[in-house]
């Protein structure tokens, strides 16, 4: 045992002269500190390049959505040209308006009637184009609604029909969903409409009584300041938001509704079926079907026609004959069958999965300040001796500018309102 154990040590001091093994482990450790490296590098390249390919899909996604409003802003300015020359030789103007109406989208969809052939060479056109990312475009009427910011105008007259239309949609409301009735049935609606009214209105003392700024002390706390109300007229819709009283389920009511894009008045040619319904308490939902109905078929009768002096006879005597009978002054309802002056674009922009929208509002300033003039006018020739013959003078005045050739600004379309996301 004594002669083992002697030997093991022995065996154990000598020297070590194979280190082949301590050289494979260092090898081993190096060769995985490189697969680490280069899979951290793979990792990052990998991110940089996702990364940067979906900011160049959103950059071209937006220029995409930039190419259909520029495309649509070249069919209005077509169509307000065509107007001018060609819209009193054509009478109808729905021709006309599909000029702007009509939706466009880049690829063109392909018709099914092609045959084969002519599909292929549909195909390579759209192939050779520069244009590889996809656009749709949409044209609205924007000015055929109720514009908030006539609560504040300098027409008395168009602050007392705006206020009533709005009262409409409320009590309308009311009478159609029993639902809202019974939650909203002890809310003064009048008074939320005058809040709205006190957004704009320079006065301090508030239509509903006392200071209005009392309305907004929590607003004023928190932005650290006497910002509100702004006494201004309203920038965009989304601030009514902000007037006192105004909840979601309102918000959602009049956001389809209303504008502060109007053009002083309403297109029964146009309009929203929603938008007809707030003209008089009577309207049904059946009756603005044959509205509806109507204006778009020729065989029913076409478009409405409106008097030179405002208002529409036709458009009235037609709701009558399907059994409604107005509860207020129909002959006070501003109503205008004029062109389309004021419009909404949409353009999206789409490549790969990034997606662009580009919102623009488009107006014609010089008429919308026209048809404020011609309410401020009538409001001051009210109640005088010479009212007829200023009606009168005011006829004939409309008749020779009618004659005449309007002249359509020079350069693009006017654009008040621009959003990009």
């Amino acid at each position: 045992m004594r002669k083992a154990i002697k030997a093991l040590g022995q065996e154990l001091n000598r020297p070590l002269n194979n280190r082949r093994g301590i050289a494979l482990m260092i090898a081993i450790a190096c060769i995985m500190l490189i697969m680490w490296i280069a899979m951290e590098v793979s990792y990052d390249s990998n991110v940089e390049y996702v990364v940067n390919s979906q900011g160049m899909n959103r950059i071209k996604a937006y220029y995409a959505a930039k190419s259909g409003m520029q495309l649509s802003l070249l069919r209005i300015k077509i169509y307000q040209q065509a107007q001018s020359k060609l819209g009193d030789k054509l009478g109808d103007t729905k021709m006309l308006d599909q000029i702007w109406q009509f939706p466009f989208a880049w690829p063109l969809p392909i018709p099914d009637e092609l045959s084969a052939v002519d599909k292929d060479n549909f195909k390579k056109a759209v192939k050779d184009s520069s244009m590889d990312a996809n656009y749709f475009v949409t044209i609205e009427d924007e000015g055929s609604k109720i514009d908030l910011n006539d609560l504040a105008s300098p027409s008395k007259s168009l602050q007392e029909i705006t206020k009533k239309q709005l009262l409409n949609i409320f009590e309308q409301k009311k009478k159609e969903d029993e639902a809202f009735e019974r939650e909203y049935s002890n809310v003064r609606f009048d008074e939320l409409i005058n809040n709205i009214a006190d957004w704009m209105s320079p006065k301090s003392a508030s239509l509903n009584g006392g200071d209005k700024r009392a309305n907004y002390a929590e607003l004023n706390q928190e932005s650290q300041g006497d910002y509100y109300p702004p006494n201004r007229g309203f920038r965009t819709t989304a601030e009514l938001h902000m007037v006192p009283g105004m909840n979601d389920t309102f918000y959602d009511l009049l956001a389809p509704r209303v504008t502060i894009y109007g053009m002083k008045g309403i297109n029964p040619n146009l309009a929203s079926a929603e938008v007809l319904k707030s003209l008089d308490p009577a309207m049904t939902a059946e009756v603005v079907k044959e509205i509806i109905k109507r204006r778009d078929n020729a065989d029913e009768g076409g478009p409405f026609k409106c008097n030179q002096t405002g208002g529409s006879d036709d458009f009235w005597n037609f709701v009558e004959s399907k059994g409604v009978r107005p509860e207020g002054k129909v002959e006070e309802i501003p109503l205008i069958c004029d062109s389309v002056i004021n419009f909404k674009i949409r353009s999206t922009g789409e490549f790969a999965k990034a997606t662009r929208e580009i919102t623009a509002i488009v107006m014609n300033l010089q008429k919308t300040a026209d048809k404020v003039k011609t309410y401020v006018k009538k409001d001051q020739s009210q109640g005088q001796q010479q009212q007829q013959q200023q009606q009168q003078s005011g006829q004939q005045q409309q008749q020779q500018n009618q004659q005449q050739t309007p002249q359509i600004p020079k350069g693009p379309p006017r654009i008040v309102y621009w959003n990009e996301r």
